[in-house]
């Protein structure tokens, strides 16, 4: 989820939060409810936080206040792909599947009325509908299985440009539909969709439904919209049609936006609650003032995270309004097409110099995070079989405060005998311009300088280093420093495939950012995805993510953890899966 998916911009909190998660009161195990839980394997300790509970005491009614410094990239469920715009995909849309927040790995019927049913060869998946969804004014009609074909229709539309959607929906005929029909898709009824893959991947496939891109849209209201390059049902959401809870009223790109309850939402059809009846989302505050804000308040919810002085008194006196989960990984990519880092050993060289220590003090220390060594992380079941926190044991990756000696070996290996690059090149760094994205640019730039390499750094907001740079892949962004990524459900598929296989690569909302197309890494990866047997399938991707640590397509970072803070008194329930708040479980009371 992006994410799945691209993660917005990550947490800065500096050497002193490291002090205070190492030696702080209240570290070990959580209480029931608070903060997260620790993987043995590399995840950040665990703390005694915020009542983060689906079952809080909510209320139904009321306006819940969100506020954030961040904006939203795509509020189009066939774009969406950014960890801040599912909070209000997810409570305005119905995927065909979900997650309740605390488990984010069972899979419950969201518009489907029921499991998928899957043909023994794999090929074939039928879903049914809930026959009595209906859609929010003006448009009043009942869902029906052809909104389901058309939400698909579009996410192979070009002006429609889906992330994901060439990765996880192998549908016959939909790689030639350019948002037509599509011969895989058939709609028998009503409430009846099926569809026909092209190869034995319906297990993956059905796991992929619980993303945006499954979401109904009616052809009615978004064809015409669709016809546009790109489309206007992304810049103009409040004309979208809503079969979730809430409806969007108002938005201000990149500002604000204010749900309101879907009249035609019918709560039987449903497993969200809905709590609030208003919720009022204000964008594009100082980070700073907002955290300081949000600690103060009683009903603020702070979407995205609070930079270090805020993070360390939450830390040290309201740890009851500081909640800390599983994250997943954070990484600088090099772009494997575009000069300098078309060389293999240039790209081995800039991870040997980087300290990637620094890095992690950035974010926070020990309590958001560990030093990666390798892309797959603590959550993912092959993660033990890729070496847990050791990794493979590269030389490239052993020091994680960088190692000069070894960088120049491999600067001397791509034909630099100096052990310093002389080429004409200049490298450019795009990142974001919100804490620590200044710091982390910093220092990549400090790493490739000590390599010969003339820099110039870009700093942007988060959403628009995604949208116009490191994901537009024209723009030939040679490092994107604060590009992160969570699974897009509970296997390696969803954690290496996107972001690392050639076949993923899309022009536009791209997030393959290194634009790594090795045909070796590519048949590892399509047969690794073809493996049933779990045993198997761990150890097929753990070679997988070999492969692609050995090709040094990015700088790993860290596996992260999230922090999120929240007022006094407002109900906070944190989506494990999206590792946010939930907008439709938490409440303003």
């Amino acid at each position: 989820m992006r994410i799945p998916r691209a993660l917005p911009a990550a947490l800065a909190v500096g050497a002193t939060a490291l002090a205070v998660a190492a030696c702080g009161s209240g570290g070990g195990s959580s209480s029931s409810g608070g903060g997260s839980t620790s993987s043995s394997s590399g995840a950040a300790p665990a703390f005694s936080g915020a009542n983060i509970a689906v079952s809080q005491g909510q209320k139904k009614g009321g306006t819940l206040n969100l506020i954030s410094a961040e904006g939203w990239e795509h509020l189009d469920p066939g774009q969406s792909y950014f960890q801040i715009d599912y909070n209000v995909v997810y409570a305005t849309q119905r995927p065909l599947y979900g997650y309740m927040p605390d488990n984010g790995k069972k899979v419950v019927p969201d518009l489907a009325a029921g499991p998928p049913t899957i043909s023994k060869d794999a090929k074939t998946v039928t879903v049914k509908i809930r026959p009595n969804v209906k859609w929010s004014p003006p448009l009043n009609r009942t869902v029906t299985s052809d909104d389901v074909k058309y939400a698909f229709e579009r996410d192979f539309n070009p002006n429609v440009p889906n992330a994901y959607a060439s990765s996880y929906y192998p549908i016959v005929g939909a790689d030639k539909s350019k948002g037509g029909p599509i011969s895989g898709i058939s709609t028998p009824d009503k409430t009846t969709i099926v569809f026909h893959l092209k190869t034995a991947f319906g297990g993956t496939f059905a796991q992929s439904l619980t993303l945006p891109g499954s979401a109904a849209v009616p052809r009615q209201v978004a064809a015409s919209m669709d016809k546009k390059n790109p489309t206007a049902y992304d810049s103009t959401p409040t004309k979208q049609a809503f079969d979730g809870p809430y409806m969007i009223q108002s938005y201000n790109a990149g500002r604000s936006i204010t749900l309101v309850r879907n009249p035609n939402w019918n709560a039987s059809t449903d497993f969200r609650p809905a709590y609030a009846d208003k919720i009022v989302w204000k964008a594009g505050a100082d980070a700073n003032v907002a955290a300081r804000q949000t600690l103060a308040s009683p009903d603020l919810l702070m979407m995205d995270t609070p930079p270090a002085p805020t993070l360390k008194t939450a830390y040290q006196s309201k740890r009851k309004q500081l909640s800390v989960a599983p994250l997943g990984d954070y990484y600088a990519t090099l772009n494997t097409q575009t000069p300098p880092f078309n060389n293999v050993n240039l790209r081995r060289a800039a991870v040997a110099a980087a300290d990637r220590q620094a890095y992690l003090l950035a974010r926070g220390g020990k309590l958001v995070g560990v030093v990666a060594t390798h892309f797959l992380g603590p959550t993912d079941a092959a993660f033990s079989a890729a070496g847990g926190n050791n990794g493979f044991g590269f030389d490239f990756l052993k020091n994680p405060n960088g190692d000069m000696a070894v960088a120049t070996k491999y600067m001397k290996a791509a034909g630099y005998p100096s052990g310093k690059y002389t080429g004409k090149q200049s490298v450019l760094i795009v990142g974001s311009n919100a804490d620590p994205g200044p710091k982390e640019m910093q220092i990549v730039q400090a790493g490739l300088q000590k390599l010969g390499f003339k820099t110039q750094i870009k700093a942007v907001p988060q959403q628009t280093m995604y949208s116009k740079f490191c994901g537009y892949v024209k723009a030939k962004v040679q490092v994107c420093p604060t590009a992160g990524w969570i699974p897009d459900f509970s296997d390696a598929y969803a954690y290496l495939f996107v972001p690392f296989s050639g076949k993923a690569i899309i022009p536009v909302n791209n997030s393959n950012w290194a634009v790594l197309n090795d045909p070796k890494i590519n048949a590892a990866m399509d047969q690794a995805a073809a493996v049933t047997d779990p045993a198997a399938r761990i150890k097929a991707w753990a070679n997988v993510d070999k492969m692609i640590t050995s090709t040094a397509p990015a700088i790993p970072e860290i596996w992260a953890t999230n922090a999120l803070l929240k007022g006094t008194t407002v109900k906070g329930t944190l989506d494990t899966w999206n590792d946010d708040w939930d907008l439709s479980f938490s409440s303003p009371q």
